[in-house]
């Protein structure tokens, strides 16, 4: 599908035909395999992906193999917090990196930049996004401080089921414990604990989740 199709059918009710066309016109449709980083930390911003199909990871990573997961992104979605960095001309502190196949749009960090002065819905959707990462950001804290593992996984099943609307996951152990920032042997062990439990069914590297959403 072209990038002006695609931007109709996703954002015509969100943003105005003038941003939709520049959109259009300086736009570049990409896409990303697994694990390929978007956005890499201690980097300039010199561009913005604007996600349309797929998952992207938001990490805070220390750049000495330390870091830790802080929300995910999904369709018509792109990160706040890059967007504030390149509105302040400042490197990325965080990492943007693709979960699953990703397929994105590509906007000059520059000319986005001229969009929070010229286009009313693109404040709109910054604030929006910004509300809603921040409540996952304040989220990953509490879960941090105060909720026990086997919630904690529970929670992130539900979030990568959220965007991808199936409840079988395809990921590794390794992974989740990677990203919640335990051993993997500590997550081996409670989704088993939530396998008895009839919480998930595992398999390798894949997982059915069987409770509520």
């Amino acid at each position: 599908m072209k990038l002006d199709k695609i931007l109709n059918s996703n954002f015509y009710n969100q943003f105005e035909n003038k941003l939709l066309d520049e959109l259009s016109s300086i736009g570049i449709l990409k896409k990303a395999e697994p694990d390929k980083i978007l956005v890499e930390i201690r980097r300039e911003i010199n561009f913005i992906p604007i996600i349309i199909s797929g998952i992207v990871k938001v990490k805070r990573r220390d750049g000495k193999g330390n870091g830790i997961f802080i929300h995910f992104l999904g369709e018509n979605q792109t990160s706040a917090i890059t967007l504030t960095y390149a509105l302040e001309n400042k490197i990325s502190e965080i990492r943007l990196e693709a979960m699953t196949k990703v397929t994105y749009i590509s906007i000059p960090a520059k000319v986005v930049n001229t969009w929070f002065h010229k286009y009313e819905s693109w404040r709109a959707y910054y604030l929006q996004l910004n509300h809603l990462q921040t409540s996952r950001l304040i989220e990953t804290i509490n879960n941090l401080a105060f909720t026990s593992l086997d919630e904690r996984i529970v929670k992130y099943l539900k979030h990568i089921i959220e965007y991808t609307k199936i409840k079988t996951i395809k990921i590794k152990h390794f992974d989740i414990a990677r990203d919640l920032k335990v051993t993997r042997e500590a997550i081996s062990r409670t989704l088993k604990k939530l396998e008895t439990q009839g919480v998930v069914k595992l398999y390798r590297n894949k997982i059915d989740y069987l409770g509520q959403l």
